[in-house]
């Protein structure tokens, strides 16, 4: 691969590095401050955001980071105005859905119905901040994106150590404090977006009707990415109660760690495997599947040498009531490297905008989750939902390639020609 973007690489991951570090910093400080029970509340938010991240904003940035690769065929700012105007109104019809079910389901997460609509909110105004995000990674612009990432990072941090430690408010005050710092970083993406003319305040029904084609396939994928990300948690919440939830939402966190350095490499690997594909060459392919071929044991290798520093460094990180969460972690970020690896099949999905094959395996993924989870938390408790988590990302890597085999057919069967071809890569 190329020296700039090895460079992209090496930015996104140090500013990947330095956000995660915003819940890693946290943790040891939540884990004094608050009980299991109360941190449970916390888990319990953010598993609704990965709900709300089916419905609100529908992907939009997603689409408006591969149609800057053709955007001489459309008003672009246009185009990004009309996302913005989706992404909005999608996230307000989500909220009130949201407050909905919080007045019918409050009891089964410990969550007042007030909270349910900000994850809503919260999961839209990371489309929009995504939309300017994305957008300078297409432009292979690796600094602004991750100075952007960075500063938001920090105000969350600032905001809920305010909340939490100053203001005295609990659980809520990690959630509120997180809600407000997305708030004020979603206001400053859309001014970015506008200032630097890659945006105008515009939109177009022709516009809104590709975003839909776009984001509407997504939303089975989406759903089913949250039932992947949180059958485990929610049959522990619902069979073992909130104290559980949040000594295992803990362990959870710890395995986000993969999820970063992964998200890391994917906003660095997009516009080159992109322009791999489009140039349309047996070449170009072959260099995709051997950046498959090399990330993959890469990411098994990493997790496991993550957990041996964990076994080491957890039982000082975290207070004693938190301990059981070290264990559980190797499942975690495990089943992080599968999801690492999981995106780089996606994005043959996204590139032909054949976005609805990505949902049937997803779909297909979330069904072995959800009848897994309640059946081995029943049998092993904790244990089981971590390796029902284990079981379900790894599904979700093998349907995806599965599926992506009749959507965009790439030589799978020539691994040491195709790491030959990206050995010997330039820009593309």
């Amino acid at each position: 691969m190329s020296f700039h973007l090895l460079r992209a690489s090496a930015i996104y991951g140090l500013a990947n590095a330095l956000s995660a570090g915003v819940p890693f910093l946290l943790l040891p400080i939540l884990t004094r401050v608050l009980p299991p029970g109360q941190y449970g509340m916390v888990v319990s938010f953010f598993l609704l955001i990965s709900v709300a991240n089916s419905l609100a904003g529908l992907n939009v940035h997603g689409s408006v980071a591969v149609k800057w690769f053709n955007r001489e065929q459309l008003d672009f700012p246009r185009y990004v105005g009309s996302a913005l105007v989706l992404a909005g109104s999608s996230s307000v019809l989500c909220g009130m859905l949201f407050l909905g079910a919080g007045l019918i389901w409050r009891e089964r997460l410990g969550l007042e119905p007030a909270l349910w609509p900000l994850a809503a909110l919260y999961a839209g105004c990371t489309v929009v901040m995504g939309l300017r995000t994305t957008l300078w990674q297409s432009q292979q612009r690796a600094v602004p994106s991750a100075v952007f990432q960075v500063l938001t990072a920090l105000l969350n941090m600032g905001l809920s150590l305010l909340a939490v430690l100053v203001l005295g408010m609990g659980a809520e005050g990690r959630i509120l404090g997180a809600f407000w710092a997305w708030l004020m970083a979603a206001g400053g993406a859309v001014w970015l977006l506008i200032a630097a003319g890659d945006a105008r305040w515009s939109w177009s029904r022709v516009d809104l009707l590709k975003l839909l084609r776009f984001g509407v396939p997504l939303i089975p994928h989406a759903l089913a990415g949250a039932v992947l990300a949180g059958a485990d948690r929610f049959a522990v919440s619902a069979s073992l109660g909130t104290d559980a939830l949040g000594v295992y939402g803990t362990a959870a966190q710890v395995g986000m760690v993969m999820n970063v350095l992964g998200d890391a490499i994917q906003k660095a690997l997009s516009p080159w495997m992109y322009a791999q594909l489009a140039s349309g060459s047996s070449v170009g392919s072959l260099r995709v599947v051997g950046a498959f071929y090399l990330l993959m044991p890469m990411w098994l290798l990493i997790a496991l040498v993550g957990w041996l520093i964990f076994l080491l460094a957890g039982p000082i990180i975290l207070d004693a009531r938190y301990h059981a969460a070290v264990g559980l972690s190797l499942w975690f970020l495990a089943g992080g490297a599968m999801s690492a690896s999981y995106w780089t099949i996606a994005g043959l999905f996204f590139f032909t905008s054949r976005t609805e094959w990505l949902s049937l395996a997803t779909v297909s993924a979330a069904g072995i989750a959800a009848v897994l989870a309640p059946v081995l938390v029943a049998r092993l408790g904790v244990q089981g939902g971590a390796v029902s988590y284990f079981c379900a990302q790894s599904a979700m890597l093998v349907l995806a390639w599965a599926v992506s085999t009749k959507v965009q057919p790439m030589p799978w069967t020539r691994p040491v020609l195709a790491l030959r071809a990206l050995r010997h890569s330039g820009d593309p």
